[in-house]
């Protein structure tokens, strides 16, 4: 349990750099940080495979069944002294868990504003094609479509 709460503060090191990176525009630096948190993600991944499994081993251990090897199944089955530090790590856990979901949270917004700006800085680039009411009418136009910075037609 000790194992997942520090990776899940890696995890929160690692989102709030993102951070940082999303609003300076660092994009080799964001490519980095996502190889470091798909590293961090195949350990968390291991390491909450072995939690279930231990959960599962130590309940089987006293005669019981379980469903799914949480900590809210093995709590009643310990001393009161490994209680109280079970309950004080998962609360850890979950906390840790919401602060990197408010993160990520961000980052989306950050990401999908940016995203915003692209697409509007690229349709004040770009010309419009249509001319409306403006032009020779029933005529093909001789000039080939396709994207420009300015219009050279005044």
């Amino acid at each position: 349990m000790k194992k997942l709460v520090q990776v899940h503060r890696t995890f929160n090191d690692l989102a709030e750099e993102k951070t940082v990176s999303l609003t300076k525009g660092d994009i080799s630096h964001l490519r980095s940080l996502l190889q470091k948190e798909s590293a961090i993600l195949k350990q968390l991944q291991q390491l909450e495979q072995e939690r279930a499994r231990l959960v599962r081993f130590f309940i089987n251990g006293k005669g019981l069944v379980t469903e799914g090897g949480t900590l809210n199944e093995l709590i009643p089955h310990v001393t009161n002294e490994e209680k109280e530090e079970l309950v004080s790590l998962q609360k850890d856990l979950i906390e840790q868990i919401e602060i990197l979901k408010k993160k990520n949270e961000l980052n989306q917004q950050l990401i999908q504003d940016s995203l915003r700006f692209v697409n509007l800085s690229l349709d004040v680039l770009q010309p419009e094609l249509d001319t409306g009411n403006y032009g020779r009418p029933n005529t093909d136009d001789d000039e080939p479509m396709g994207r420009s910075l300015f219009d050279s037609k005044a």
